[in-house]
C-alpha cells in the first residue's frame, strides 16, 4: 500500500513537529496498535494451537493474523518510540521499515482473498472441500500470500528506489516521487490493492448467494435457527470487513492526497492504516461465539490449572509440616 506523497522526493525529517503533537500521535497509535497486536496474537495462537482449527481455514487465519500482528508490533515498538522521542537514526532507517509495513498489509489482503475462497468452497463444494483445501494446497496458498508481496512490496519498490520513509508533516510513511515511483504507486499498489479487495467482495457475495440457495426452509427447529444465526453473523462479518478495507483504501490513496493539514494527512494514512488491522481481528472475535467461547474456555482451564498446582503445593507443604 503506497502512501501519500509530496511534490518532491520525501526525506525522513524535513519538517519538525512539536513535542505535544508527537505525544498525541503516539498515544493514539500506541493504543490502537497495542489492541491490534494483542487481538491478532490471540487469533494467531488459538488458530494455530486449537484442534478444532487445525484445518485449512485455521491455518490461513493464523497466517493472516501473524502478518497483522507483525504490522501492529512495528507501530508499537518502532513507530511510537521514533515519533515521541524524535529519534533521528530510526527516522533514517524508516524507509525500509515502511516496506515491511507494506509487505504485511499485502500479506493480509491476499490471505483474506484465500480465506474468502475457502469459505466459498466450503459452502458450494462441501464434499470436495477437504480435497481442494488439503494440507499441500493450503501450504501453497500460504506461500503465495507471502511470495506475491515479496515481489510487489519489496522487490519492485527496492529495485526502483521507491522507499517509504517516515515524514514528520503528517506523521506517516511517504513514498519517493518520480515517474517510476508514480507508476508503481498507482498500478502495483493502488490498482492491485483495490483489485484484490474488490475480488474478495465478489467472492464473499457469491458465498452469501450460495448460502441463500442452499439454505433450508426456516422453521421452528432449533438447529435450523442456529444455522440461520450463523449465516447472519457471517454476512455481518463479510460486510464489515469489506467496508473497512475499501474505506481505508479510499482514504489512503485518494482523500489523503487532497489534504494539506498534517492532522488530516495523519488521520487518512497512519491512523486509518493501524485502525483497519485492529478492527479486522476484533470483528472475527466479537462476531464468532465459538471463538469467544474457546478463548474463555482456554482461559478458564489455565486459571483452573494454576489453582490446582497452587492447591497441591499448599497441601504438600502442610503434610511436610505435619510430619
Amino acid at each position: 500500500m503506497a502512501e501519500n506523497s509530496s511534490n518532491s522526493t520525501v526525506t525522513p525529517h524535513t519538517v519538525v513537529s512539536s513535542q505535544i503533537e508527537r505525544a498525541y500521535v503516539t498515544i493514539i497509535i500506541f493504543t490502537i496498535s497495542l489492541i491490534g497486536l494483542l487481538s491478532n496474537l490471540s487469533v494467531f495462537l488459538f488458530a494455530a494451537t486449537l484442534k478444532s482449527l487445525q484445518n485449512s481455514f485455521g491455518r490461513l487465519s493464523a497466517s493472516q493474523s501473524f502478518a497483522e500482528a507483525v504490522l501492529c508490533g512495528v507501530f508499537v515498538f518502532y513507530y511510537c518510540p521514533m515519533v515521541v522521542l524524535d529519534i533521528i537514526p530510526l527516522k533514517m532507517a524508516s524507509s525500509h521499515v515502511g516496506l515491511i509495513l507494506l509487505f504485511c498489509y499485502d500479506v493480509c489482503i491476499f490471505s483474506h482473498l484465500f480465506i474468502a475462497c475457502n469459505r466459498l468452497c466450503a459452502i458450494a463444494r462441501p464434499i470436495q472441500y477437504n480435497h481442494i483445501f488439503n494440507d499441500h494446497n493450503t501450504t501453497f496458498l500460504i506461500f503465495l500470500a507471502y511470495a506475491i508481496p515479496c515481489f510487489t512490496s519489496i522487490y519492485m519498490h527496492l529495485s526502483n528506489n521507491c522507499l517509504l520513509p517516515y515524514v514528520d508533516f503528517g506523521w506517516y510513511f511517504g513514498v519517493n516521487t518520480s515517474a517510476d515511483c508514480d507508476v508503481i504507486r498507482f498500478y502495483i499498489d493502488f490498482c492491485k490493492d483495490f483489485g484484490v479487495v474488490a475480488l474478495i467482495m465478489v467472492v464473499d457475495l457469491l458465498t452469501i448467494i450460495m448460502i441463500r440457495v442452499t439454505a433450508l426452509p426456516i422453521n421452528s427447529d432449533s438447529s435450523n435457527m442456529r444455522k440461520r444465526k450463523k449465516e447472519i453473523k457471517f454476512v455481518k462479518q463479510v460486510l464489515i470487513q469489506g467496508a473497512v478495507f475499501a474505506t481505508e483504501l479510499v482514504f489512503f490513496f485518494i482523500i489523503s492526497q487532497m489534504q494539506t493539514s498534517p492532522v488530516a494527512i495523519f488521520l487518512c494514512t497512519t491512523f486509518a492504516w493501524t485502525l483497519v488491522h485492529t478492527i479486522d481481528p476484533l470483528v472475527l472475535i466479537f462476531l464468532n461465539v465459538e471463538f469467544r467461547n474457546m478463548m474463555l474456555t482456554q482461559r478458564f482451564k489455565t486459571k483452573l490449572s494454576r489453582n490446582t498446582v497452587s492447591h497441591l503445593a499448599d497441601n504438600s507443604g502442610s503434610q511436610q509440616n505435619t510430619h
